[in-house]
Parts: C-alpha cells; sequence; structure tokens
C-alpha cells in the first residue's frame, strides 16, 4: 500500500484561525507535508490552528510526534492546536498513548472553531 496524505489548509480570516484538513495516512513518509504546512499556519500569524481529522484514515507514532511538536511550537508563540472529528481508529491510538488528556479534542469541527476563536482573545 502506498501511503498518502492529503493535507488542505483554510484560513477563516475573520477569526484569525487556520484549519487543516488531513486525509489518508500519517506516519513517517507523509509527516513532512503536515510539518510544513504547521509551520506555514503559525507564520501567517495565526494564534489558533484546527486540525480537523475526519478523513485521517491512520496515524503513526511519527505522526504523533508532529502534532505534538506543532502543538508546542504553537504554545510557544502564545497559541494553540485544536483537534477535532476523529475516526474511532485514530481515536484509540490518542487513547493508548495519553494523547486525549494532552491535546484539546472536539467532536465537530464547528466546536474546535468555536474554542479556536474564542481562545485568540
Amino acid at each position: 500500500m502506498i501511503a498518502s496524505l492529503n493535507v488542505t489548509s483554510h484560513r477563516l480570516e475573520e477569526q484569525s484561525v487556520t484549519i487543516l484538513r488531513l486525509a489518508g495516512r500519517l506516519d513517517a513518509t507523509t509527516v513532512s507535508q503536515l510539518e510544513r504546512m504547521l509551520t506555514d499556519a503559525q507564520l501567517s500569524g495565526d494564534r489558533a490552528i484546527v486540525i480537523d481529522l475526519s478523513d485521517l484514515a491512520y496515524i503513526s507514532s511519527s505522526g504523533l510526534r508532529v502534532l505534538l511538536t506543532g502543538r508546542s511550537n504553537a504554545r510557544k508563540r502564545g497559541g494553540e492546536v485544536f483537534l477535532c472529528s476523529l475516526r474511532p481508529p485514530v481515536r484509540e491510538v490518542f487513547e493508548m498513548v495519553g494523547f486525549t488528556a494532552v491535546f484539546t479534542i472536539f467532536d465537530t469541527l464547528e466546536q474546535a472553531i468555536e474554542a479556536a476563536a474564542a481562545s485568540r482573545g
């Protein structure tokens, strides 16, 4: 199976929130895409980044590391990373490694956007 990840970015100007949507597999062969997008979002000046995982089918330890590093970098700049819409297999991995206690995770994209917009003020 060829590893594939599609990362799209959308900026909500009014709320100063960047939304990253991940689709496919986040593993050692695809993490560089997410790293670039996280860096770009942080350099745009947005302090709140929402990562929509509704179409993410798989996450490896490399993927978890990139998310954790992205969160750490955002916090150094006074920002935060919010996750939403974890599919059951991905949620199980987060629960297994204790990331549900580390990240702010929402059931829906709308909830995550609302929290992200509120956090920037």
